[in-house]
C-alpha cells in the first residue's frame, strides 16, 4: 500500500478526535502545513499498552475508534468487517481465557474484537478480508494513540483453537470470523516508543536494490533586507502554526524554546528595526537571554521541532542534539539552527519584566493567575542580520 494512501487514511482518523485535542484542531484550522508531520508523529509514537487505569473509555471515544476502523481501505470497497465492542467484565474475562495473548483483557475496560464477515468478502479472492481487517485494526490503534488511549493488538486468526474459543465467547455465527482482539484503556503509565527504523529491510526497484543516487537540492540561506524583502504580516507572524523558536547563548552553550508571543516594528528612530520577544522567568532559556547580548528568532516547517522545543526543557538535556539539529553561529557568535527556514539575529537594546502593579486590564491579571512559570521578561532587540532559504 502506498504511503500516500496510509497518510490519507490517518488524516481521516485525526479528524475524528480533534475535539479531544483542541490544539491539534486549532492547527488544522489555521493551516494544513505540517499535517503530514502530525500524522507521522502520531504513528511513530504508538506503542503496545498492556496495563490500564481503572477508568472506563467514554462512549464518544469508542464511536470515534469504530469510525476510524471503518475508514480503512478494503478490496473493491467490500468492507468485510464486523466489530464487537466488549465492556462487560464477564465477557472480557472470557476473551482473556480464550486467547493466551489477551490475558490483559481481564483487567481492561474495553476490547474491540475485529471480525471478518465472509458473506461480504470478495468472492474471487475470499481471503482478502484478512488484509481488510488488518487495515481496520491499524486505524483503530492509531486513533487510540491520538486520543490518549493505550491499546494492544492480540491475534486470533488463523489459530483454529483461538478462533473457536473466541467465537464461542461472543456467540458468533459461522460466517463471522474473529480476526483479532484490540484491548484498550487509559494507560497505567507512559511507555516510550521503540525506534524500529532499519534500512536493512528496504530494497529499491528489485530485491536487494540500492537506494538511487539523488541530487542534493537542499536550499541555502541568503541574507535579505527586512525593510525591502520582509513581506509577512507582523500581526500574525508569531502566531503561525507551531510558533517560532527563540535561541540565545554562545559557542559554549545555548538553548532554544518555542514562542508564540512577539512583536516586529521600529523604535527609537524610524530606521531602527526591532523585534520584541517574551520569555517567562522560570524557563531555562531565560538564563541565556539575560546573560547574552544577542538572540535569534527562527521559523521552521518541521512541526516536530516546534512541538519538541515547546514541551521539553533544556535543563533535562540538549534538545537540539535530541532532534538532530545542527547548531551554527553568526559573525557575532549568536547560535541558530541550519534546519531553520528563516533566521533573524537581534542585539538586545532593552529588557524588563512585567510588573503586576502596572497591569491596567484584567487580561494580564487573569493570565498570570496560577501561571507557574512566573512573569514574562521582555527583550527588545534591533535587527542586525536576517537570512532565509528560498
Amino acid at each position: 500500500m502506498k504511503i500516500q494512501q496510509l497518510l490519507a487514511g490517518a488524516l481521516l482518523i485525526l479528524l475524528f478526535f480533534t475535539s479531544v485535542h483542541p490544539a491539534l484542531a486549532q492547527n488544522q484550522r489555521q493551516n494544513a502545513i505540517g499535517m503530514e508531520e502530525i500524522v507521522l508523529d502520531n504513528i511513530l509514537a504508538r506503542t503496545s499498552i498492556r496495563s490500564y487505569q481503572d477508568r472506563p473509555v467514554e462512549q464518544d471515544k469508542i464511536e470515534k475508534l469504530l469510525r476510524a476502523g471503518m475508514a480503512a481501505p478494503s478490496a473493491v470497497d467490500k468492507r468485510p468487517w464486523h466489530f464487537i465492542v466488549v465492556t462487560d467484565k464477564q465477557v472480557l474475562q472470557g476473551l482473556a481465557e480464550a486467547n493466551p495473548n489477551a490475558g490483559m483483557a481481564a483487567r481492561a475496560p474495553l476490547a474491540i474484537v475485529v471480525c471478518g464477515d465472509k458473506n461480504k468478502a470478495l468472492t474471487r479472492v475470499p481471503d482478502y478480508w484478512v488484509q481488510d481487517a488488518s487495515a481496520a485494526t491499524e486505524n483503530i490503534l492509531i486513533a487510540a494513540q491520538g486520543m490518549g488511549l493505550g491499546a494492544v493488538w492480540t491475534g486470533t486468526y488463523p489459530v483454529a483453537e483461538r478462533v473457536e474459543k473466541v467465537a464461542a465467547v461472543l456467540n458468533l455465527p459461522d460466517h463471522i470470523i474473529p480476526f483479532c482482539t484490540i484491548v484498550i484503556g487509559y494507560p497505567e503509565k507512559p511507555q516510550a516508543p521503540k525506534d524500529k527504523w532499519d534500512e536493512g529491510n528496504i530494497s529499491y526497484n528489485t530485491f536487494g536494490g540500492a537506494k538511487p543516487a539523488t541530487v542534493d537540492l537542499e536550499p541555502q540561506f541568503r541574507e535579505f533586507n527586512v525593510n525591502e524583502d520582509f513581506l509577512l504580516n507582523p500581526f500574525n507572524y508569531f502566531t503561525q502554526p507551531g510558533g517560532l523558536l527563540v535561541c540565545a547563548g554562545d559557542r559554549t552553550s545555548s538553548n532554544a524554546m518555542t514562542i508564540g508571543w512577539g512583536a516586529l516594528g521600529t523604535l527609537w528612530g524610524h530606521k531602527t528595526n526591532t523585534v520584541t520577544v517574551y520569555v517567562a522567568q522560570a524557563r531555562y532559556t531565560h538564563e541565556f537571554m539575560e546573560r547574552c547580548d544577542y538572540f535569534t528568532i527562527m521559523t521552521f516547517k518541521d512541526m516536530n521541532v516546534l512541538r519538541y522545543m515547546g514541551t521539553k526543557s533544556g535543563r533535562d538535556g540538549d534538545k537540539a542534539a535530541a532532534l538532530g539539529l545542527h547548531v551554527a553561529y553568526t559573525e557575532n557568535g549568536t547560535p541558530y539552527y541550519e534546519e531553520a527556514e528563516c533566521v533573524i539575529e537581534c542585539k538586545k537594546m532593552y529588557s524588563g519584566t512585567f510588573d503586576p502593579a502596572n497591569f491596567k486590564d484584567e487580561v494580564p491579571s487573569e493570565f498570570y493567575d496560577g501561571f507557574t512559570a512566573g512573569y514574562h521578561s521582555f527583550y527588545i532587540g534591533k535587527v542586525v542580520k536576517a537570512f532565509k532559504k528560498d
